[in-house]
């Protein structure tokens, strides 16, 4: 690795550090005040050019600070996630500017702030940071493909980003339920989405402790372990299928943790490998840590540590399974279900890999931009009355085909399957910010 890439890895265009000193950094050159939910600026229909600019500036460290490590990344060995990534991301580009256009209109502004609060007030649903984040950082980084490989330009598209980037912090500002940051990034890495929810209270009515060595814990983990693959490979190497809330501190000192993991759906075809396992299993994960550990989530959803893992501090969980994604109720489950999903989550990875391994990498590639483009945006559409197939065809996101995809994606595609085009796309764009510029004026970050 050279010195100069080292120093992109060690720091966004390297001034800016990771992490909570790296926001307070990149948010104090903003002139703005673009990253704070305020309900006055979430009522215009657009952002100003400013605000937009200085979104783009920050979103480009986040992404960085979130992803830009995953860039040097080879293939899995089996799924080519790189060319499926970079080609969903230009398809996103073109098409999510006029999806999040259809759900404001059908439900108005007002409307998109509540479709966030369900992260609130529910488990086992996708309406989660996660994908709150894909509404806002694949559209830019989308951008960024698309400037890569000369098919669009920095200032192309400015009034239309402004408008579509009024959805996701409106969206955010439900999912919060306060006018404090957008990100998790800006909030101490810390996302207690159920905070002031019933479910805290019954999370601890219902839980079940263990002691470290007894059978309980280690059927638990394994639980954890086997769905969490599952939900992984069934969305095509990639966190969609995962997600999580917290930490939240309890007052016997354990920490919870709120993990999503969503095994069905039957919006993709190749879903049909779960059939019979309930569309999400959600488990509250309660942790007695060593003395000094942080637990922190960030804006993908994920839990980390720090020191160490945290996993063998596991104390007890309740687990709970929402069968459809439109179920109005979760179900408590017993360790009889648990040892049977854990048996069929085992089972069914191995399917899945020897289905995946029998398909050519045209097909691979096709079912990565169909998860991408769709999954980002399905449990909006959902919510909105918006995902009849014929919506879906019409917002350019039910993508069968190679065929199917936009003019943008399409001229894409041989630029990006050709050997390490991606694979040297990506660093550009996720590591040294390449693809994050203005569209008007400076760029808020460049070196002064």
């Amino acid at each position: 690795m050279s010195a100069a890439f080292a120093d992109l890895l060690a720091h966004y265009r390297t001034r800016f550090p990771a992490g909570s000193a790296g926001h307070d950094a990149v948010a104090g050159v903003l002139r703005g005040d673009v990253l704070t939910l305020s309900d006055g600026s979430l009522a215009p229909s657009a952002l100003a050019d400013g605000d937009l600019d200085e979104l783009i500036a920050y979103g480009g460290w986040n992404v960085w600070d979130m992803l830009g490590s995953r860039a040097t990344e080879g293939e899995s060995g089996l799924i080519p996630r790189q060319e499926y990534e970079t080609i969903a991301g230009v398809q996103q580009y073109d098409a999510y500017p006029g999806v999040f256009a259809r759900i404001t209109d059908r439900i108005g502004a007002d409307g998109v702030v509540e479709l966030g609060a369900t992260a609130r007030r529910e488990i086992g649903t996708k309406v989660n940071l996660l994908h709150a984040w894909c509404c806002c950082m694949p559209v830019l980084t989308g951008r960024g493909f698309a400037t890569g490989l000369g098919l669009a330009s920095p200032s192309d598209r400015g009034p239309e980003l402004a408008q579509a980037l009024q959805f996701p912090r409106r969206l955010y500002r439900g999912m919060w339920g306060d006018e404090g940051p957008m990100f998790a990034t800006g909030r101490g890495y810390a996302a207690p989405l159920l905070a002031g929810s019933g479910w805290l209270e019954r999370f601890r009515v219902e839980v079940t402790w263990f002691d470290s060595d007894s059978d309980a814990a280690p059927a638990r983990r394994s639980f954890n372990a086997m769905t969490q693959l599952f939900a992984f490979l069934l969305h095509l190497d990639n966190r969609l299928g995962l997600g999580d809330s917290g930490p939240y501190p309890q007052p016997d000192g354990t920490v919870l943790i709120v993990r999503d993991h969503f095994l069905h759906d039957e919006a993709y075809p190749w879903f049909d490998a779960s059939v019979g396992l309930p569309h999400a299993v959600t488990q509250a994960l309660f942790f007695r840590p060593p003395e000094g550990m942080r637990f922190t989530v960030n804006d993908l959803s994920t839990t980390f540590a720090e020191p160490g893992d945290y996993l063998p501090h596991l104390v007890g969980s309740a687990v709970y399974a929402r069968d459809r994604w439109d179920s109005p109720d979760v179900r408590l489950l017993g360790e009889e279900e648990l040892a049977s999903i854990t048996r069929e989550a085992r089972t069914r990875n191995a399917g899945l890999y020897a289905r995946y391994a029998r398909m050519s990498r045209e097909e691979l590639i096709s079912a990565g931009v169909q998860m991408y483009v769709l999954d980002f945006v399905l449990p909006f559409l959902r919510l909105a009355g918006l995902a009849d197939e014929t919506t879906l065809t019409e917002l350019g996101l039910r993508l069968p085909t190679r065929e199917s995809l936009g003019e943008l994606a399409q001229r894409s595609w041989p630029l990006l399957t050709d050997a390490g085009t991606a694979a040297e796309l990506l660093p550009r764009v996720l590591i040294a910010g390449d693809g994050f510029v203005p569209v008007h004026g400076q760029d808020p970050v460049a070196a002064p």
